[in-house]
């Protein structure tokens, strides 16, 4: 330990100013990068941002789950401020089905406007400190019996009611009015024909109706601006936001912008409700909502956004001011961001932050606590003062909008892709009430931890010195720095910048990386020029990549081994004998086509023996599915020879078939020979076997023969046929041995009708049931009669009859030399 410390102090002394240097530079590389957004690197910080809260707030995995349980991180506490009357898919079926319920408010949507009127009254009986809509009222209901019910209600409640509005384009424009907080706003002024005093009132023409029209359309929007505007100070060079433009897109290009202004409400209710707020959407570019601005303006006035009206009236607050990292309702003071913006906290699921209750349980008590019969009235609800169940909302403020499918309100936010668009402004009301907004870290705070991050990046790389680190920490920064950020950002509710730090700690990890392998350059090139000439060239970059270097001491590693070689390569080679040249040829094609098709699934080429081919899979670079890699690159190789032999065929040269032996297990590997030339090979019994396993091909008339410790491995993805109990010459334990055929889902139907019948005769012959077994290799061949291993099994079958095996017979095949 005493050393290693030494070394690390060894290496930071020698590389401290460059350390320092590429810091900087990776930095400022990230500083600029984000400024600029280049491959738009915010979407990254979006990402990382949203990723972060999730982990935390809404953890997955178990250690996640168990810090939160014991520390309390990122807890979804619901809110016991703020309550939300559902227009749910409850309130639709119910309402649909319940005739009285149906007769006052309308089968389905858009509901009678007296709904709203019967809510509003329960709420207050029920102690509510206020409603707010998540709704507009722009047009005017075919209802005038609801509206006028809604408006009634609305001037004769105490509690503050605050309703929505939106804006559009070519709409008229609101004119510019003196804001104030009074609310409401009282009656419009009325525009009549005058009659002279005596006379009796005319109709008016259609030119005096037309005037009295406009001048209506005139105070309505007056009454608007006045409804919606209010009294804000803005300090320290703040200014409002302008609402949003409608963009034109022209063949998918943005075109011309359109202003949007204000729609005017209805006037009933413009004179008797206690407020509006905007209501905007607010969306990131990917259409989540995770930020909000409090204030709107069309150029001539201030419209509050709709939860901070509804903070200011609920308070009764006297003054609204804004200045960078700080809003003022009233006397209440709220931390924000310093362009007068501010990051939602949600803190959870809707269902899980805010309580929410049905509308129709809601306005079918109000109903029947109000029914003319006071005798039908429920026992617990005579009137509503005493009702028992309006409790739910005693000082509460009530958040009331749409959740059912049919509303169309779904919105994105940083924890749930659809979630109601209520969530917002629930959320807001509570953050305002609990001053729990998100902030934004300076951006200088952000440069410097990013400075931080990348002197880590340097200092790990420069003083480790490990291949992992110099991979690893890049992919770690990237795939994980959000949990690093994520903590910080839920515990503190401060969003420092995670893309910007993670660039600058990938980028110096990079630059460290570089500057460090410019010293071993020299070092990967010996290394390269030592084993490209026995190894494949792609394994040998890898090895220098690695930096791993193949044992001369070798090690025992499970690997498998391969081996194959021509099928009657001697009759081959003498048709040829007296033609070298076209011998030669015709060899380094067959081995450049077998070649291929091993070392594309990772085989390292041990050696060719004259028209053999001894390949290693699994090693040296090590490979998890190595007796997988291993079969595919045998069946490949059939395939490949297939295709070959037809070119042979069309050039008169013989047949070429290939036989193979392919068998895993514990084997010595390394380096066999000198440092000046090396032979990195697999000794041991198991690739002994792997060579006698091609060689019995011949006696099985097979061409792809496995063992046991391949097969174990790859049954599942493989079809294949156990073939014998074979023993090496030499040794005592038998193996069993089996024939690849096909990758799995890939054979005949016939040859698996053959496996099987197969399979029971090799079960009758090592039960001495010689007349059974043949019988089933008598079908067997009926389907194939070119079926080699049951051709075998059945001539040793005959024999037996005539000749019985001793009684100590096991059924062991013995493979010679």
């Amino acid at each position: 330990m005493k050393r290693a410390l030494e070394m690390i102090r060894l290496r930071l002394g020698r590389n401290f100013l460059i350390m320092l240097v590429l810091s900087v530079v990776a930095t400022g590389f990230a500083g600029v990068w984000w400024e600029f957004d280049v491959m738009e690197i915010s979407d990254d910080e979006r990402g990382a941002y949203d990723d972060g809260l999730k982990a935390f707030t809404l953890p997955k995995r178990a250690v996640l789950q168990f810090l939160q349980e014991k520390t309390g991180l990122g807890k979804v506490v619901r809110s016991e401020d703020v309550v939300i009357v559902a227009l749910d898919d409850n309130t639709m079926q119910v309402i649909s089905e319940d005739p009285v319920l149906r007769d006052r408010y309308n089968a389905s949507l858009p509901y009678r406007r007296i709904i709203w009127a019967d809510l509003i009254q329960y709420l207050e009986a029920g102690g509510a400190k206020g409603a707010v809509f998540d709704m507009v009222f722009n047009e005017a209901s075919t209802d005038g019996m609801g509206e006028k019910a809604f408006g009634d209600a609305l001037d004769t409640v105490k509690m503050p009611v605050i309703l929505g509005f939106n804006e559009s384009i070519n709409v008229a424009p609101l004119p510019k009015v003196e804001p104030t907080l009074k609310r409401p706003i009282g009656p419009m002024p009325t525009f009549q024909k005058e009659t002279p005093e005596g006379e009796f009132p005319e109709e008016p023409t259609k030119e005096e109706l037309e005037q009295i029209t406009a001048k209506l359309a005139l105070a309505r929007l007056e009454w608007a601006a006045k409804a919606y505007s209010a009294p804000v100070e803005f300090k320290g060079g703040l200014e409002s936001a302008t609402f949003p433009p409608f963009v034109e897109t022209v063949e998918g290009a943005p075109g011309k912008e359109y202003p949007r202004t204000p729609l005017a409400a209805v006037p009933r209710f413009l004179e008797t409700a206690d407020g509006f707020g905007a209501v905007i959407g607010e969306e990131d570019e990917d259409g989540k909502l995770r930020r909000t601005s409090f204030f709107y303006s069309d150029g001539q006035n201030v419209y509050p956004t709709l939860p901070v009206l509804a903070l200011s009236q609920i308070d009764r607050a006297e003054s609204i001011s804004i200045e960078p990292g700080a809003l003022t309702i009233g006397k209440r003071k709220v931390r924000i961001n310093q362009d007068g913006t501010a990051e939602i906290h949600y803190g959870g699921k809707l269902d899980d932050r805010f309580k929410q209750i049905s509308l129709v349980a809601v306005v079918r008590r109000f109903v029947l606590c109000t029914l003319d019969d006071v005798s039908k009235r429920p026992d617990d609800c005579k009137d509503l003062a005493n009702d028992k169940q309006n409790t739910l909302f005693k000082d509460k403020i009530v958040v009331v909008g749409g959740v059912a499918v049919g509303t169309g309100d779904s919105k994105a936010t940083p924890l749930e892709q659809a979630t109601p668009g209520l969530v917002k402004q629930a959320a807001t009301i509570d953050n305002l009430l609990h001053d729990q907004f998100i902030i934004a870290a300076p951006f200088w705070a952000s440069l410097l931890f990013s400075f931080f991050v990348a002197l880590f990046s340097v200092m790990l790389v420069l003083v480790v010195r490990n291949t992992f680190v110099d991979i690893g920490w890049p992919v770690l920064l990237y795939v994980g720095f959000f949990m690093v950020t994520g903590s910080f950002l839920v515990g503190t509710r401060i969003h420092v910048l995670s893309a910007m730090p993670g660039l600058a700690g990938t980028v110096a990890s990079i630059l460290a990386t570089t500057w460090e392998r410019l010293f071993a350059r020299k070092e990967r090139e010996r290394m390269k020029e030592l084993f490209q000439n026995y190894m494949e060239a792609d394994l040998v970059d890898m090895m220098v990549e690695q930096k791993k270097l193949p044992s001369l001491e070798g090690e025992n590693m499970v690997v498998t081994a391969f081996f194959s070689d021509i099928k009657g390569f001697s009759t081959f080679s003498e048709k040829l004998k007296e033609e070298p040249k076209r011998l030669m040829n015709v060899m380094n094609r067959y081995l450049s086509t077998v070649t291929p098709e091993l070392t594309q699934h990772g085989a390292c080429i041990d050696k060719y023996i004259g028209d053999a081919v001894v390949a290693l899979f699994g090693a040296p670079v090590p490979h998890d599915d190595h007796p997988l890699r291993a079969c595919k690159g045998a069946l490949d190789v059939q395939k490949a020879i297939a295709k070959l032999r037809e070119t042979f065929r069309a050039e008169g040269l013989p047949d070429v078939y290939t036989r193979v032996g392919i068998n895993t297990g514990t084997m010595m590997v390394g380096n066999i020979g000198s440092e000046q030339l090396l032979d990195y090979t697999a000794i041991g019994d198991e690739m002994n076997l792997a060579a006698r396993l091609e060689g019995a091909n011949k006696n099985y008339g097979t061409l792809i023969m496995m063992g046991q410790g391949t097969y174990e491995a790859v049954k599942e993805q493989v079809e294949a046929r156990e073939l014998d109990l074979i023993r090496v010459a030499g040794k005592q334990n038998a193996s069993r041995v089996y024939e690849l055929l096909a990758m799995r889902g890939e054979l005949h139907h016939d040859k698996m009708k053959v496996v099987d019948l197969y399979g029971q005769a090799l079960l009758a012959y090592r039960a001495r049931r010689f007349a059974d077994a043949k019988a089933k290799l008598g079908a067997a061949l009926q389907v194939d009669e070119s079926d080699g291993p049951s051709r075998r099994l059945l001539a040793l079958c005959a024999e037996y009859e005539v000749h019985p095996p001793p009684e100590n017979w096991d059924g062991v095949s013995t493979l010679e030399k």
